[in-house]
């Protein structure tokens, strides 16, 4: 199976997912063509045997173009609809199975609208099938016109090896307190709305005797003006494996995101068995949260995260713990292995 992905911006999830088709089906070649890794967020990529990678930069599309055709792809991944050098590419080569994958969901807006009203010109008769992180996405495609029987959930699993093993180790050492620290995982942009959350914190931790600690991960363009106060500490960017020490001392996992198509984060903290704090935008809290494992409050509104916060400090030990395990039940509902049999599936078809 020769496989190319024409990705955007590239994250070490997704080279894991790579790795585990590679490892599990001896026969697969990959091609991937990916944007230069964004300094906000710098993963550090590893080379995967029988993957060859090429950075996308506008002046050497032809050099691209060229290893492209060398290399014959029987299926094409292609990232969103934006990149219009990779569109060229999913319309030229007709004999491969083309999928398109995207995280918007459907909010109604004019756009989307005029795009579901098109799409039979363009986008149905590029791509075969659509690969989309959840529920929000799926109704978005099929708003579109992609066939029920074309399209796959499932875009987006985080690290599971990894992930799960940080909750493994915490339920090995019960019984013992649970911690009364509270971690965010999010570039300090307006979109995560991080102030939202540092004001609601520092209120409610206030409330409640000043006894948890907000860690918060992440850079971006917003990071000189985070706030200074001795209960939240901002630690910046970590790669993947170094979380493994963030997490495993964190109690509690929030995201308070006014736009949040998805969040990957969100599964790799269920799957470390964290309860969960998110707005009523990030899309993954659709697969991913429940009444078991944590609360959903209004994105923008300070006083419902208040709220949310001040009862999860009020709960004691067992409940917390219980709200844990039931996180990292439900993560594990999304594996890697799943990712890798969708493409399977696809090649099969």
């Amino acid at each position: 199976m020769r496989l190319l992905i024409l990705y955007t911006e590239l994250a070490g999830y997704v080279l894991v997912n790579i790795e585990v088709l590679i490892r599990q089906h001896t026969n697969a070649e990959v091609l991937l063509v990916h944007y230069p890794v964004n300094p906000e967020a710098p993963f550090q990529l590893q080379s995967i045997e029988r993957v060859s990678s090429i950075i996308y930069q506008a002046n050497n599309e032809h050099s691209i173009q060229d290893k492209i055709k060398a290399f014959d792809p029987e299926l094409i991944f292609c990232s969103g609809w934006t990149n219009q050098f990779y569109l060229s590419i999913v319309k030229t080569f007709k004999h491969s199975k083309r999928i398109i994958g995207f995280d918007n969901y459907w909010r109604g807006t004019l756009k989307q609208y005029a795009l579901t009203l098109t799409a039979k010109w363009h986008l149905l008769r590029w791509f075969d099938y659509a690969w989309v992180p959840g529920q929000p996405q799926l109704d978005y495609a099929l708003k579109m016109g992609f066939k029920p029987e074309n399209c796959f959930t499932g875009l987006y699993p985080g690290d599971v090896a990894l992930f799960s093993a940080i909750a493994n180790e915490r339920f090995a050492q019960l019984p013992k307190p649970f911690s009364k620290v509270m971690i965010s995982v999010a570039r300090y942009i307006k979109e995560k709305d991080l102030s939202t959350l540092w004001q609601a914190f520092i209120s409610a931790n206030a409330q409640t005797g000043n006894q948890w600690t907000l860690k918060c991960y992440g850079l971006g363009p917003l990071y000189n003006e985070r706030i200074q106060h001795p209960c939240i500490q901002h630690l910046g960017f970590v790669q993947p494996h170094q979380m493994r020490n963030a997490i495993s001392d964190a109690g509690v996992y929030v995201l308070p995101s006014k736009f949040e198509p998805w969040g990957v984060a969100v599964h790799e903290m269920a799957m470390s068995g964290l309860p969960l704090l998110l707005s009523d935008q990030v899309g993954a809290r659709t697969m991913f949260l429940s009444p078991q494992n944590g609360f959903e409050f209004e994105a923008q509104n300070t006083k419902a995260l208040e709220s949310v916060l001040v009862h999860i400090m009020q709960m004691d030990d067992a409940t917390l713990w219980s709200m844990s395990k039931a996180s990292h039940e439900i993560g594990m509902t999304l594996k890697n292995e799943d990712w890798c049999n969708t493409l399977i599936k696809i090649a099969k078809s």
